[in-house]
Formats: structure tokens, C-alpha cells, sequence
């Protein structure tokens, strides 16, 4: 699905275009936006080649367009003569996972692209909210770029915000009845929150690279901006990494408690075994059933038996608690 609007930053005014019709718009000082959806897979390659014609007819290099069209790949930063590409990934936390959306965006002196092949809801929360903005702020295309950025953080943080949900959960889940599988949980939620520190980071970079290097595609007064965001990933970058450690150290906390656990059944244990070791050794004495034994003639042999083990046994249960061994 394509989406064309033209802006016009003098005015305030925006206008859904048909995409043939987007040249001309630019031929008279307007500044574009085409935003690509291949979500769907039946229509995926229809919309990639429509791309393809809409922004060779822009005027797109053909390495620009390889790289758009071509596999997803994380940390873009390309400079070309005629524009800018670059890639970020929508982060989401879903059903307990994480689902990421690559965007591939295209920079240039007077539009600007966004392609996808999976729905960025960023993206199209943008497109519901931006109009405000547009209305009272804009004075530059770099409100663009803005706009991007800063919905991506803020999907950013509402994916934190679940992951610490998820982690405060396992920590709750481990003080109750768990079995194995909370290993294969912590695992995977483990894994995403790695996944996902990757992401922030590399949207990170990207964000001090569009800050600080200078650029015709993007205007000096935007770049202070996306310095702010630069140092706003950064600190979700160290807050992700104390959720991962928050996640191990209950981790730690569970295995702790499990072998406290088994400590406890082992001196059960070895409390009956020691009571039992004297007791066994008495019946393999007197077990042996040797006619020079004398308890074996005795009349008072057995109770005698019974009283020593007895006595025996009530001994060490004293000494056990008296140290408290038990």
C-alpha cells in the first residue's frame, strides 16, 4: 500500500497525492512523503515493484533502491550524492515475545520515503497524530524526521514498560508453585530483551549520526533535537540492562531457594541415616544367629535388643536438636 503526501511548510497545508502525481507536486517546492506498507503478503511484490518505479521516477540511485527493496539488514547508515538511507526497527511486545519491524527509510532534498514489509505501528500512529504537530510546529522537513524519531521512542518505551511487566510477573511466579519450563520462560524473555537492547542501541547510533554529521538532508536545527534523542536511547539502552539483570538475579534468587530446598530434604536424610547406621549394625551383629552368642539363649534378649536401640536412637535425635541439626 502507498501513501503520498505533499507538504508545504509555508502554508501549513499537507495533500494526499496519487503517487504519478507526486513529481509534479515536487517540481512546484512542495516536500513529499511516500510511506510503503508491504505487510501483506498477497500484494508484497506488487508494492515493491510499484516502489521501485516511483522512486527511480524520483530520481533514487539504484544502489539506494537495492538497498530498500533488498533483505532487511539492521544499522544502515548509507550516504549517497543524492540522498540519505538508513534502517531503524520497531520494537513490540507481544504475548509474552518480542516482534520487530524493520524500516528502511530514504532521505532526500525533497522527500522523504519510509518502507516496510511488516505493519510498524509507529508508523501509522504517526500518521494519526502528526497533523497537529505539523499545523503548530513545522517550519522545516526535519519535523519529519522528528516526528519519526520520536514516536519510535516513545513504542520504545512502551516496550520497556512490558518487559518490566513480564519481569516483575516471573518474579512473582518464582515464589509460588513452578516446575522446569520457568527455565525455558526465562530463556526466551532473556533472549528478547537482548534483542531488543540491540535494536535500541543501533537506533541509537543512528541518531547521534544524523545529529552530528553534517548533511544537506538534514537541516542544522533539527540536529539538536536528535542529539536529545540520542541520549534519551541511551538511557532506555541502560534501563533495558537492568531489566536483564533484574531477570538474573531472580533467577539466582530461584536457584537459591531450590537448593536451600534440597539442603533441607538432604539433612532429613542424613538425620535418618545416622540414626539408622547403629540400629543396622545391631542387626547384622545379631543377625548373624551364631550358636556361641549369648542374647541368643537369653530370656530377656530381645527386650534387651529393643532397649539399646532405643536407647540409641533417642540419644542422637537429643544431640541432633541440641546442635541443631534438625
Amino acid at each position: 500500500m502507498l501513501t503520498v503526501v505533499a507538504f508545504n511548510f509555508e502554508t501549513r497545508t499537507e495533500t494526499t497525492l496519487a503517487p504519478a502525481d507526486l513529481p509534479a507536486a515536487l517540481a512546484t517546492g512542495a516536500y513529499g512523503w511516500v510511506d510503503v506498507d508491504c505487510s501483506p503478503c498477497a500484494t508484497a511484490s506488487t508494492a515493491c515493484a510499484e516502489c521501485r518505479l516511483l522512486l527511480a521516477a524520483l530520481g533514487i540511485n539504484a544502489m539506494a533502491l537495492d538497498e530498500v527493496i533488498g533483505p532487511d539488514r539492521e544499522g544502515r547508515y548509507d550516504v549517497y550524492e543524492d540522498c540519505l538511507h538508513f534502517a531503524v526497527s520497531e520494537a513490540r511486545f507481544e504475548q509474552g515475545r518480542l516482534v520487530a519491524a524493520h524500516v528502511d527509510i530514504i532521505l532526500a532534498e525533497r522527500f522523504i520515503v519510509t518502507f516496510r514489509r511488516r505493519g510498524a505501528e509507529f508508523l501509522k500512529h504517526m500518521r494519526r497524530t502528526y497533523r497537529d504537530d505539523f499545523i503548530k510546529f513545522a517550519k522545516s522537513p526535519g519535523f519529519l524526521i522528528y516526528e519519526i524519531g520520536d514516536h519510535l521512542i516513545e513504542s520504545y518505551r512502551r516496550t520497556l514498560r512490558g518487559f518490566s511487566d513480564a519481569v516483575e510477573q516471573v518474579q512473582l511466579n518464582l515464589f509460588s508453585t513452578v516446575d522446569d519450563t520457568i527455565f525455558r520462560h526465562v530463556a526466551d524473555l532473556t533472549q528478547d530483551i537482548l534483542l531488543f537492547r540491540k535494536i535500541v542501541l543501533a537506533a541509537r547510533e543512528l541518531m547521534h549520526e544524523l545529529s552530528s554529521r553534517r548533511s544537506p538532508f538534514v537541516s542544522e536545527s533539527t540536529q539538536p533535537f536528535l542529539h536529545n534523542m540520542a541520549g534519551t536511547l541511551e538511557r532506555l539502552g541502560s534501563d533495558i540492562t537492568t531489566e536483564r539483570e533484574v531477570l538474573n538475579e531472580s533467577l539466582n534468587l530461584y536457584m537459591g531457594m531450590v537448593s536451600h530446598r534440597t539442603n533441607k530434604v538432604v539433612n532429613r536424610l542424613t538425620t535418618i541415616s545416622a540414626i539408622f547406621l547403629p540400629l543396622s549394625f545391631l542387626c547384622g551383629v545379631y543377625g548373624m544367629n551364631l550358636p556361641n552368642m549369648p542374647e541368643m539363649s537369653w530370656k530377656y534378649g530381645y527386650a534387651f535388643f529393643w532397649a539399646v536401640a532405643l536407647t540409641i536412637a533417642g540419644t542422637l535425635l537429643v544431640v541432633m536438636k541440641r546442635r541443631k541439626w534438625i
